[in-house]
């Protein structure tokens, strides 16, 4: 089993993961819990705001906590039920990094930087085909 690349409680290794866990949980547990399964990002979201009310949010937390370690072959540091009980926040920022760790050591996806060039021209008309470029009109043509 491979460890985790950041400490459950290395909050401040990464200051904006670390500041949007501290200003909204529930939405980067949402965005964690689409990378993981696919799951929805805005559903994920609101089921563990609604959980966290009642402090029931690591019923939800533990299964995303323990299929984020299925998938990378993570190492249980501590507990996944004590992780998510007492230190949820903690607990979605380790994953928010070990996501954004992992998405960048295998490529992730990456940004378009420049559009293709050298598609095909439509007529504004409809027709399609040969279209004569505006500096080349027929009229002009040379003979």
């Amino acid at each position: 089993m491979a460890a985790w690349n950041t400490g459950l409680f290395d909050c401040c290794s990464d200051g904006g993961i670390c500041l949007y866990g501290w200003c909204c949980a529930p939405c980067l547990y949402g965005e964690n819990a689409e990378k993981i399964d696919g799951s929805s990002c805005f559903g994920s979201c609101c089921i563990w705001y609604l959980l966290a009310q009642c402090s029931l949010c690591c019923l939800v937390h533990m299964g995303k906590r323990q299929t984020l370690r299925d998938r990378f072959g993570l190492a249980e540091d501590c507990s996944d039920c004590v992780a998510t009980t007492f230190c949820a926040p903690c607990a979605i920022c380790q994953e928010a990094r070990e996501l954004k760790f992992r998405s960048a050591a295998h490529g992730g996806p990456a940004p378009v930087v420049t559009q293709p060039m050298g598609a095909p021209m439509y007529s504004p008309y409809g027709q399609q085909g040969n279209m004569q470029s505006t500096y080349e009109q027929p009229a002009m043509r040379k003979q």
